[in-house]
């Protein structure tokens, strides 16, 4: 069984979750000793990478990367047909693909391969993929309000343009073979956009986590007394991810002596930070080093704030790895791991914070609340899906095809 990923950059240049998933799948084939190959752009090329017996080679094409999110284009999909041919694999797996159009799908399907899609976020149904401008449109359908809003946006569309992209992406979703999604939020959202996806079509497959984070036993903490609460952000200090709702937050509590607060992430505009006495700045962390980061902040509760509905969360994966429980905004993925392994609460994603308020107040002065929920985290942490459980399910699914 020969598989080519097909990714719209470089993985392992700037990585973030869709890159990092795409790593994690491509460590088990090497560990296993098992051929694949991936397929990026860059500014004036097309790279294919092969992995296999721990060395990589790597072979130039044609192409490069498109910005304008084109369906078609003949001279590009020559190119890619070509590739196809030449490696002669059995899978085609597009994991992304926002620097190439769209027709590749159909050009995979055209050689006679089977071909997967994972979709990690909502590409598919509009060129904003995070659909923040600046509120969440929660799938907005009208052709018109699409287009003001796309141009409004810096994006250049034609009108009629979306209408038209999502009738063909319709028809590929109908002559894909399987379409992988994290969550069933997301298969849920799928079936509604689109009459071509099926139950039997799309697979929900939960992106796993390194084992090592798992390793160590249980931190060793006191139980949790009554009057104080450290409160943490967890992941890129990113509007999308509710940096606004998180300062807004921390101004309601800036002289607090029993509310304190810690960001453990990157920070891309530090003059947004302000300089409370109460907040404790940790910075970015590797993926190996999550868990370690966030015991050292030790941190009570982690805030999920994220705007937008969300496709799985990493981030939760990783607050539950450390044992710490959660508030999250009640949208999309979070709504539903949250709600489903009773980690944590749910705030309202439209008006989070006066919600977020009341609970930080109840935990403050109800720490056998906090205890509890340690507890139960703990319990969700034995479920957590790891990398190696995650491509096996991804290789049940190709075994099945081929």
């Amino acid at each position: 069984m020969k598989v080519l990923y097909v990714i719209d950059q470089k993985p392992d240049g700037y990585p973030g979750g869709i890159e990092y998933h795409l790593l994690d799948i491509l460590s088990v084939f090497i560990k296993k000793s098992l051929p694949v190959y991936i397929l990026f752009p860059e500014r004036n090329c097309w790279r294919l990478r092969r992995y296999e017996a721990y060395k990589i080679k790597e072979t130039e094409y044609g192409g490069g990367r498109l910005d304008d999110h084109r369906l078609r284009d003949v001279d590009v999909e020559k190119i890619f047909g070509n590739i196809v041919d030449d490696i002669d694999v059995d899978i085609v797996h597009f994991q992304s693909v926002r620097t190439f159009p769209v027709s590749l799908i159909e050009v995979a399907k055209n050689r006679k391969k089977k071909v997967c899609l994972t979709l990690h976020e909502y590409y598919f149904w509009c060129i904003n993929c995070i659909m923040l401008a600046p509120d969440f449109c929660w799938f907005q359908t009208n052709e018109e309000n699409c287009y003001e809003c796309l141009s409004r946006n810096g994006y250049k569309v034609c009108r009629g343009f979306m209408t038209e992209r999502r009738s063909y992406i319709n028809y590929l979703f109908q002559i894909v073979d399987k379409i992988i999604v994290p969550s069933f939020y997301v298969r849920h959202v799928l079936m509604g956009l689109y009459g071509g996806v099926s139950v039997k079509k799309c697979a929900v497959v939960e992106l796993g986590i390194d084992k090592n984070l798992l390793a160590n036993g249980r931190e060793e903490r006191e139980p949790k007394k009554e009057g104080t609460l450290h409160i943490a952000f967890v992941g890129n200090f990113l509007y999308y991810k509710g940096n606004m709702t998180f300062l807004e937050l921390m101004k309601n509590y800036k002289n607090s002596e029993t509310i304190h607060f810690s960001i453990i992430g990157n920070i891309f505009d530090p003059s947004l930070v302000p300089s409370y006495k109460n907040l404790n700045v940790m910075g970015g962390y590797a993926r190996n080093n999550v868990v370690a980061t966030i015991h050292e902040a030790r941190p009570d509760i982690i805030l999920l704030l994220s705007n937008w509905p969300e496709t799985f969360s990493y981030t939760l994966s990783e607050a539950i790895a450390s044992g710490v429980p959660v508030i999250a905004t009640d949208s999309g993925a979070l709504r539903e791991r949250v709600s489903k392994e009773a980690v944590g609460f749910l705030i309202p994603v439209e008006d989070p914070i006066p919600r977020a308020i009341e609970i930080i107040e109840d935990l403050r002065l109800r720490p056998e609340v906090v205890n509890f929920l340690r507890d139960r985290v703990w319990e969700a942490r034995k479920r957590l899906r790891t990398v190696d459980e995650m491509v096996e399910d991804h290789f049940g699914i190709y075994n099945l095809l081929v």
